[in-house]
């Protein structure tokens, strides 16, 4: 599934879902990331927290980041 985040709300909705779709908890994912479980709320909530420590739960949760135009249109976007 595609999630367009436009926020860190956004973003940390999208974290929690693929986070839930695991079945993993809050402190699983904080242990794999190095950070505390109250980071990984405050993530999910769209709070303030470190751009490394979202980007590794991204790709920890099997994820990745794509940048592009907000104009896009999925599958135009060149990745190479």
């Amino acid at each position: 599934m595609l999630n367009e985040a436009y926020s860190a709300t956004d973003l940390g909705r999208a974290i929690k879902r693929l986070r839930n779709e695991r079945s993993m908890t809050q402190e699983t994912l904080a242990q794999w990331c190095g950070v505390s479980r109250q980071t990984v709320v405050a993530m999910e909530q769209g709070g303030p927290v470190a751009l490394t420590a979202a980007l590794k739960a991204i790709a920890l949760l099997g994820a990745k980041v794509v940048i592009a135009p907000k104009n896009a249109i999925v599958g135009e976007v060149s990745l190479r």
